[in-house]
């Protein structure tokens, strides 16, 4: 009796065997899609990901990143060709001598202008002081303003005291003999216009540039008449 068990549990064992192998078979026949589901994700992620950038690795801007308008040249200081102050106006429209005389009695804290000489935009002022001794400025006539000065101007004792008389006697400013001259002339540009004369009798003497040429005209530092030659 004991013979005829043994090959049944022989039988058995072999069929349990035979199971778990089967089992075994089955099982990793479902871990096989998963891994390859696993994988395809993957994949695809890779694939569909956002774009690389063109921007360096360490943050900083790319080097095509370029301003449209470029500020990398010199600041604007406002010059121009021409002038050299500033106004770009080479041949103003009109000149004011009136501010033009006041701008360079300003710059010398006072006094009497004796002397207008220039042309276009840019004058120069020569003031004197109640002793004589004489300032000049640059004023532009286009900003209205001082561009160069006040600075000292040299000269001698004899000139220092000639300009003393001559600035406390007149009465007919540097500007009312501007318009005087040219308007004696028919009209043109005034070139310069100098204080001289005596302390009795100051006298302006300007120049002014007309289509015929240029000419002197004398105005009277007391009267403002005006004679042409």
């Amino acid at each position: 009796m004991s013979r005829r068990s043994a090959p049944v549990l022989t039988a058995s064992i072999v069929l349990a065997v035979g199971l778990t192998t089967t089992l075994t078979a089955c099982s990793g026949g479902d871990e096989a899609p998963t891994l390859s589901a696993t994988s395809s994700r993957s994949a695809t992620a890779t694939a569909t990901g956002p774009a690389s950038s063109s921007a360096p690795s360490d943050g900083s801007p790319s080097a095509t990143a370029t301003p449209d308008d470029d500020q990398t040249g010199p600041a604007d200081d406002g010059t121009a060709t021409g002038t050299g102050n500033g106004s770009g106006v080479e041949q103003p429209d009109s000149v004011d001598f009136g501010k033009i005389a006041a701008q360079g009695t300003a710059a010398a804290g006072g006094g009497t202008v004796v002397s207008i000489v220039g042309a276009g935009d840019s004058w120069t002022v020569v003031v004197a002081g109640p002793d004589g001794s004489q300032t000049q400025s640059v004023v532009s006539a286009t900003l209205g303003r001082v561009t160069s000065g006040p600075f000292p101007k040299q000269v001698d004792a004899a000139a220092q005291a000639a300009t003393t008389a001559q600035a406390a006697a007149v009465r007919t400013s540097a500007a009312t003999a501007a318009a005087a001259a040219t308007k004696a002339v028919g009209g043109g540009t005034l070139a310069s216009i100098v204080l001289g004369g005596s302390g009795s009798a100051p006298t302006w003497t300007a120049t002014v540039s007309t289509a015929q040429g240029e000419r002197t005209v004398t105005v009277d530092g007391i009267t403002g008449a005006a004679t042409a030659s």
